[in-house]
C-alpha cells in the first residue's frame, strides 16, 4: 500500500522568497494562492500565535485548489499547563479549522522544550482528552525524557490508544525517536534559528541530505501501514524550504516542484477570486 504523501513548506510568507518563488508585483495577500499552485499542502504556523478568525479560514479555502490541504498549529496559550485549561477556548478554535471542509488536514501540538514530564504528564493526558475525536492531531514534545523509560512508554501507548501521531521532527538538539503511533505520519524539518538565522534565508546555506536520507528511509519503511504522510521545511532547516522540498523528492524518486515558475514566467498578480 503506497499512503498518499503530501510534502510543503511550514507557511507561505516567508520574505526571503521574493524573486525565488513570488515574483515583484505579487500582492502580499495573492502569495497563498500562487503557492498552492506550486505545493498541495501548507503547515500554517501563525496559528501557533493567534487563533485565525472564521473570516480568514473562509479566505485560506476560497483562494486554494480543491485538493489543496493545510495541517495548523494550536495557538500556543491553549497548550500552557501554567494556565487554566480553557475548554471553551479550545472547542472554539477547533471549530474555527473546521470550516476549512475537506481542506483540513492534522492539527499540530507543538510544545516548547520546557514543557516536560513530571507534573506536565497529567496535564497532557487531560489536553489529549479534549481532543475531538473526528479530527487528526500529531504532537510534537521536544524533551528527551518524553521518549525514555516508563514515561516513554506512557507516551507511546497514550498517542496509540487514541491514534495520533507523533510528530517526527528534525531538531538539532534532540533525537525524536521513529515510533509509528497512527495510521498517518507527520514529519518536521526544523533545523534551527542559530545555525542559519532569517537574514541568510533564500537559499541552502548548509548541506542536510543524510538527515533527508535517514528521515525518508524511515517514512519509506512506514509505507505499507499508514494511509497518509505529511511533510513540512521551514527555511531555518537548511535555509530555502522549497529547495530542501526538492531535495526530499528526490530522496523519495519523486519529480521536482518548479517553484520558480512564477518569477520566469513574469507574473505580476495572480487572478482575482
Amino acid at each position: 500500500m503506497t499512503p498518499r504523501l503530501r510534502i510543503g513548506c511550514s507557511s507561505w510568507t516567508s520574505e526571503a522568497w521574493w524573486g525565488k518563488v513570488y515574483p515583484p508585483g505579487v500582492r502580499e495577500g495573492d502569495r497563498l494562492g500562487l503557492y498552492a499552485r506550486l505545493f498541495d499542502t501548507v503547515e500554517v504556523d501563525s496559528t501557533y500565535y493567534r487563533p485565525p478568525t472564521p473570516y480568514l479560514v473562509r479566505r485560506w479555502a476560497a483562494v486554494t485548489p480543491e485538493e489543496f490541504l493545510f495541517t495548523l498549529k494550536f495557538p500556543r496559550d491553549l497548550l500552557d499547563p501554567r494556565a487554566k485549561m480553557d475548554r471553551e477556548a479550545l472547542a472554539s478554535f477547533q471549530a474555527s479549522v473546521r470550516l476549512l471542509g475537506n481542506k483540513l488536514g492534522p492539527l499540530l501540538l507543538q510544545f516548547p522544550p520546557w514543557f516536560k514530564p513530571g507534573r506536565n504528564e497529567s496535564y497532557l493526558q487531560e489536553l489529549l482528552d479534549t481532543l475531538e475525536g473526528d479530527l487528526r492531531f500529531s504532537v510534537e514534545l521536544r524533551d528527551a525524557a518524553w521518549y525514555s523509560g516508563e514515561v516513554g512508554k506512557r507516551t507511546l501507548r497514550s498517542l496509540r490508544d487514541r491514534n495520533l501521531a507523533l510528530t517526527w521532527s528534525y531538531l538539532t538538539y534532540l533525537k525524536v525517536p521513529a515510533e509509528r503511533t497512527s495510521d498517518f505520519l507527520y514529519l518536521r524539518f526544523i533545523g534551527d534559528h542559530d545555525t542559519v538565522p532569517d537574514s541568510q534565508h533564500g537559499e541552502i546555506r548548509i548541506d542536510r541530505r543524510e538527515v533527508l536520507s535517514e528521515w525518508a528511509s524511515h517514512l519509506k519503511e512506514a509505507f505499507g501501514s499508514i494511509e497518509s504522510a505529511y511533510v513540512y521545511f521551514n527555511n531555518h532547516f537548511a535555509g530555502f524550504a522549497p529547495a530542501s522540498v526538492n531535495h526530499f523528492r528526490e530522496e523519495l524518486g519523486l519529480p521536482p516542484v518548479d517553484y520558480a515558475a512564477g518569477v520566469r514566467g513574469g507574473a505580476s498578480r495572480l487572478p482575482e477570486s
